[in-house]
């Protein structure tokens, strides 16, 4: 854990949720953190927060990933500041539960930008400053939607760039390990965050038995725990995760699709 110690981390999507307990997770290690968000007074409190019990320091960076050229003026940004990168987290994302075919386009190509695009493009961005000073480390939040054979519909189109996310992390590492930059996918279960309000889900967490319920703070730790342990494809210990794994290696794909999609359907 003392590689985090006086370095300079940036977080995407650090106005609420996973993002935001994972800011408030790093600060104990005295770093610098560039926070990314669209909602600046969230942003604003989270630098209040953390400046006020902790020796970290917090710079705020307003921009709103769904656009293509964001991932760029966040490099130059770091770039022009003299920022240094020693651990990036792309963590910006969120879910639909519109059917795929009636999702209009314009809000599509957002959907991709943020979930997969700008991970993509930042990843490539900073890693290359990482091989050159051949240290570095990048936590990629995924989610056990890209482990578990996706349900139907817009789950089934988040759970495939999820699936995506974590085969790049496999990917970056078996390019990258030898430059000493490692790449952790975080993949959690149902956490207690504004993912489904923001989706449009009628299911809210109150309906969720506490057994499979995580908390933000606690797939915060253990995320960044993993990636700095080394782990690559690190599911977030928890009731629902460990029983969805379980039954996924016992009942056909076929079948787990349906009861997935059926699931999905009682949910919005």
């Amino acid at each position: 854990m003392t590689y985090l110690y006086n370095k300079t981390a940036l977080v995407t999507g650090a106005s609420s949720g996973i993002g935001y307990e994972i800011v408030k997770y790093i600060s104990q290690f005295d770093m610098r953190i560039i926070v990314s968000a669209r909602r600046e007074e969230n942003l604003k409190k989270l630098k209040d927060e953390i400046e006020s019990n902790s020796k970290s320091t917090v710079l705020i960076l307003i921009k709103d990933l769904s656009d293509p050229k964001s991932p760029q003026e966040i490099y130059n940004y770091c770039k022009e500041k003299n920022l240094s990168i020693d651990f990036l987290v792309n963590n910006a994302g969120y879910g639909f539960t519109e059917d795929f075919d009636t999702y209009d386009l314009e809000k599509l190509d957002d959907f991709l930008n943020v979930l997969m695009n700008s991970l993509v493009k930042l990843t490539r961005l900073f890693i290359q400053d990482m091989k050159v000073r051949k240290s570095g480390k990048i936590l990629q939040v995924s989610s056990i939607a890209g482990i578990i054979p996706s349900g139907s519909g817009a789950i089934g189109i988040y759970g495939n760039i999820k699936n995506f996310v974590n085969e790049f992390t496999i990917t970056l590492n078996s390019t990258y390990k030898k430059h000493n930059v490692h790449t952790c996918a975080l993949c959690p279960g149902f956490t207690e965050t504004g993912f489904n309000k923001r989706a449009g889900f009628k299911m809210q967490y109150s309906d969720v038995p506490s057994l499979f319920l995580m908390s933000g703070k606690d797939v915060a730790k253990q995320g960044v725990d993993a990636c700095l342990n080394g782990k690559e494809i690190f599911v977030v210990r928890g009731g629902f995760n460990r029983t969805m794994i379980f039954i996924s290696k016992f009942i056909p794909n076929k079948i787990l699709r349906f009861l997935f999609g059926k699931a999905v359907d009682f949910g919005k």
